[in-house]
């Protein structure tokens, strides 16, 4: 890895320079597990007993009934357990917290899953590993947390089978009952029988975050615990003029709305495209300090491992029900947790939180936790941590020193050229920062697009899905850095002719991000573009059914073209104010923004697979939450369908660049 010092002070500035400074500092104080452990519990009673009620709560509207020892189950989700070449195994993995007033567990509490395939019929039992998740900064103020969280993975499942699921532990706590339905077998070819594989539905978005905050530890010890303030470790900074979460809007809790909505699909699977819940809402990988809540001083980022407590509970009513599948963003980078629990002598990349509350699959490189690949029937899906290839965020940049590249190459290979191309039709990209985007915030990163869009465009991926900006917004078709052709709500796309089409589905909840504003000195076209009629002015959204003010381009460009976008790129990298090193911003003009909303989305993929030889579908519906004026928890915005011929997804020989 790349490493760039700050000159100021020669301190580190990658994330796994800081985990290794906070093990030494630590190490030269001998700070012992149990010595943090009594910090925890001396500091934090009143956050253990305000979480233990939110997840008491959460308990309770599942159906758990408690047992003796003052435990509660909260947080339930579910996760596909892959082998190494993506296809999906007869298994499914089950996460959750486990919460006392106390904040500490029974020393011989044991937990099990219990499966049938009924309400009240469990015929299996598996028992769950217990794990803690504990940390300590070394800074003054620096987080001190002690978490515990049950894994389980369930085997022995039939394919396509609905099972039954409830957690018991040794004190007689019950959960309530859930419930899953297993993934159809993978069948070479798509099924030799006369059957064609069933029809399904995921969904995705990114950016979501909470709409509640956790305890307020200055107020731990009043007999009503205060939430910290809107907007330090919630989404609750909406704009009062925000169409549809503001003062006047519809939907004044988007995030919690997004989860709720998503299951009005019934999707089988979901993708969150990174930055999960912003227990860290400053996002660039600093050390962590939750003693400041207006904003980090330079150097530190403001972190609070609690706010994982309250995403989990507002996820389990969809996840406890639905494999969910996470991608990381920046806003995921926690350097808090040590290392050598997590991946043995290598680094964790800020990861290590993630790999105790969340099941990664843990089929991709052995460096990157969160980079990995499964199948569902007919589609395959690739988890790309965006955090190794950003020029915009480089705290991480490169750690993986091109493990995650290659591997990814070898991945895209083994689907459109070995057996699986038989299987594969489409191939699907998630991460975190955008290749491609017009926003005012972030643009697009030259890292990812440098480095992504070559092997998408060789490979064929049909859909990347990204985040990191805080709206919706769909390209046109891209082959090698070029739109190929317009591609208008409703259009039909033919991927292995047409390109990847990229869409970023940040809008899972984070107040909303600006498109650009009009061409100006802060926001300039390159050298040499001279902006004319539409592209004189700022940018404005372009969906089904918008209409914007004064008419069709008159105070707002509604076109494709943008002459005054963005793309980070590497060159002139250096530490900013805010103690991180950083790219620079280089003007673009693009031609292939087609689909623009700023509030509140999520997608959902409607899959029709087919017999070996017979055209399979993959449509992908917008479905904005409570549009203004719509009278409907939400409508839908946009839809593209992409089409392929079943079983022949196999690119005999490998594209090149057209220039080659």
């Amino acid at each position: 890895m790349t490493i760039v010092t700050n000159s100021l002070n020669n301190r580190p500035v990658t994330v796994d320079e800081y985990q290794e400074w906070n093990t030494r500092t630590l190490a030269r104080q001998s700070v012992s597990r149990r010595s943090m452990l009594k910090a925890v519990a001396a500091g934090a009673g009143g956050i253990a007993v305000a979480q233990f009620a939110l997840a008491d709560a959460a308990f309770a509207a599942g159906g758990g009934t408690a047992g003796s020892a003052g435990v509660v189950v909260s947080g339930r989700h579910l996760s596909f357990v892959p082998g190494p070449d993506g296809t999906l195994r007869r298994a499914m993995a089950v996460t959750a917290q486990l919460v006392s007033r106390t904040g500490t567990l029974p020393r011989n509490l044991r937990a099990y899953v219990e499966v049938g395939t009924a309400p009240g019929h469990y015929g299996a039992r598996h028992e769950a590993d217990i794990q803690h998740l504990y940390g300590q900064y070394a800074i003054p103020g620096g987080p001190v947390s002690s978490q515990f969280y049950l894994k389980a993975t369930i085997t022995g499942l039939r394919e396509g089978t609905l099972y039954h699921y409830r957690v018991r532990l040794s004190d007689g706590t019950v959960s309530g009952d859930a419930h899953f339905t297993t993934a159809p077998a993978t069948v070479l070819g798509h099924g030799y029988d006369l059957r064609a594989p069933k029809p399904f539905t995921f969904t995705a978005f990114a950016d979501v975050g909470t709409n509640t905050a956790p305890t307020d530890p200055k107020w731990a010890w009043e007999s009503a615990p205060v939430a910290w303030p809107a907007g330090v470790f919630d989404d609750n900074y909406y704009n009062p003029a925000d169409p549809v979460a503001g003062t006047s809007g519809a939907d004044r809790t988007p995030a919690v709305t997004q989860t709720n909505l998503m299951a009005t699909q019934n999707p089988v699977f979901t993708l969150l495209a990174g930055d999960i819940c912003y227990a860290d809402p400053d996002g660039s990988g600093l050390p962590a300090d939750d003693s400041l809540v207006t904003s980090a001083p330079a150097g530190k980022n403001r972190y609070n491992p609690y706010v994982w407590d309250v995403f989990l509970n507002q996820i389990e009513p969809q996840a406890a029900f639905t494999p969910w599948m996470f991608a990381t963003g920046n806003h995921d980078m926690e350097p808090l947790y040590g290392n050598t629990e997590f991946l043995g002598d290598s680094p964790n990349h800020g990861y290590g939180g993630h790999l105790k509350r969340l099941d990664m699959p843990s089929n991709g490189p052995r460096t990157c936790p969160s980079v990995y690949r499964f199948v569902y029937s007919n589609v395959g899906v690739i988890s790309v941590d965006a955090n190794d290839l950003s020029y915009e965020i480089q705290t991480n940049t490169g750690y993986s020193g091109d493990a995650q590249l290659r591997w990814l190459e070898e991945t895209l290979k083994e689907w459109r050229h070995g057996p699986l191309a038989e299987s594969v039709d489409f191939v699907v990209a998630f991460f975190h920062h955008c290749a491609y985007s017009t926003t005012n915030n972030h643009a697009s990163d030259g890292g990812l697009r440098d480095k992504l869009d070559p092997l998408f465009s060789k490979y064929q991926v049909d859909l990347v899905v990204q985040g990191h900006n805080h709206l919706l917004e769909r390209t046109d078709p891209i082959r090698y850095g070029r739109r190929t052709r317009p591609a208008p709500d409703g259009s039909t796309i033919h991927p292995a002719d047409d390109g990847v089409t990229y869409l970023c589905v940040g809008s899972g909840g984070r107040p909303r991000y600006p498109f650009r504003p009009a061409p100006s000195a802060t926001a300039p076209a390159p050298a040499g573009v001279t902006p004319t009629g539409p592209q004189l002015l700022p940018e404005g959204q372009r969906y089904r059914g918008y209409h914007g003010p004064g008419g069709e381009n008159t105070t707002e460009n509604n076109t494709e073209n943008i002459v005054n976008s963005y793309v980070w790129s590497k060159d002139g990298t250096a530490v900013n104010g805010s103690g991180y090193p950083q790219g620079t911003k280089v003007p673009e003009t693009v031609d292939w923004s087609q689909v623009r909303y700023d509030d509140y989305a999520f997608i959902a993929v409607d899959v029709k697979p087919a017999r070996r030889g017979e055209r399979t579908t993959f449509t992908v519906r917008t479905l904005a939450d409570a549009l203004p004026g719509s009278g409907t928890p939400y409508s839908e915005i946009d839809r593209i369908t992409f089409e392929r011929t079943a079983g022949r997804s196999c690119i005999r020989r490998p594209g090149g660049h057209p220039h080659e």
